[in-house]
């Protein structure tokens, strides 16, 4: 019995009495963790044919009965809402076939149904990947023997990222304090504040809405890393916490906030989405059409990382690697010309008068 590879693909190749047996496992290059159950699959496969043995390569699974098997494996995901949601657009398009029914044509209709729903390149993109993921786990639980999204052709994707400029940021703030001040629900009453507050730690949104009063330590934050994200990979390692500092506007916006239980902020879900309706709004009255909550966190980023070092910034981000920095880091035009004009007084001693 052996494993090979031809073309970044993986093959398999068994010899039972002198007969040899060539399969290909369908997987590639970077797919090794389905490698062991796929393998067996074949392996049984080729058994039950040499030995005339009838063999049923697959058990049998509805899509939608595989899919809540899946959410309840990812019930510990902060996007399980989301995932959920997706899952049920997917079977409005595909219906309720055999999983190991799902061919190349039910993919091309599902890419059809999902811009027929005015959707974005990259959220297509998205929808893909969370259907990959789950072909994925079904074949290691030997439902299916290939993945059908495998060969799909992901959509080139604008991974631009820019920090808001001062104007910018200027007309979002005032769009934001005149819906606090005339709110038509909570998350207007509070969006203000949320915007302040993320602009003044860096901290990323759904750190904020999770933020509970028993993590801050007079102007420190300890904030629990299995909370923010890694949230299985660490789960035993309680003791790993992200430090965050509190200035004074900080500090002001979590005392005004009362709330019965631990959380400071009082929502009933706490999840980015909730104020997604809200940011819809700040960006046509500010008419910054591209405006959303993770930019704060790049805008303070990129002014950050020009007051204090790198490794000073990073700390406070709670990045874990100085590229991740850098990627938050977008200077201004006017500090690039700044910048230009030092290079230029350094060397126009070397030149010629």
């Amino acid at each position: 019995m052996g494993i090979y590879i031809r073309n970044n693909r993986y093959y398999f190749k068994k010899e039972i009495h002198g007969k040899k047996y060539y399969r290909a496992l369908k997987l590639k290059r970077g797919q090794e963790a389905l490698l062991s159950a796929r393998l067996k699959q074949v392996e049984e496969e080729v058994l039950a044919k040499h030995f005339g043995i009838s063999y049923s390569p697959n058990n049998q699974i509805s899509f939608l009965d595989y899919c809540k098997k899946y959410l309840d494996s990812k019930k510990y995901k902060n996007s399980w809402d989301r995932d959920k949601q997706r899952l049920l657009i997917i079977g409005e398009c595909l219906g309720d076939p055999l999983l190991s029914c799902i061919g190349k044509n039910q993919i091309e209709k599902l890419e059809k149904f999902l811009f027929a729903r005015n959707l974005k390149p990259s959220t297509v993109n998205r929808y893909f990947e969370l259907l990959k993921h789950l072909f994925n786990l079904a074949i290691e639980d030997r439902y299916i023997s290939e993945n059908p999204c495998r060969y799909y052709q992901k959509f080139i994707e604008d991974g631009y990222r820019r920090a808001l400029s001062k104007e910018e940021l200027e007309r979002i703030l005032t769009s934001a304090r005149k819906l606090q001040e005339k709110p038509k629900s909570y998350i207007q009453s509070i969006i203000y504040d949320l915007i302040v507050l993320a602009l003044n730690t860096g901290m990323r949104l759904s750190e904020i809405l999770n933020l509970r009063k028993s993590y801050i330590k007079d102007d420190v934050i300890l904030y629990p890393i299995s909370e923010t994200k890694y949230r299985r990979r660490v789960y035993a390692q309680n003791s790993k916490v992200k430090v965050i500092c509190l200035n004074e506007i900080a500090l002001s916006i979590i005392k005004k906030m009362k709330g019965d239980d631990d959380f400071v902020f009082p929502i009933k879900w706490r999840v980015p989405n909730v104020i997604r309706k809200t940011i819809t709004k700040i960006r046509k009255s500010s008419k910054v059409n591209d405006f959303t909550f993770h930019q704060l966190r790049h805008t303070t980023s990129t002014w950050l990382s020009s007051q204090v070092s790198l490794s000073t910034a990073k700390t406070i981000l709670g990045h874990s690697d100085l590229k991740t920095t850098l990627k938050y880091t977008h200077p201004e035009i006017e500090e690039q010309r700044k910048g230009v004009a030092k290079i230029g007084e350094y060397f126009r001693e070397f030149l010629p008068k």
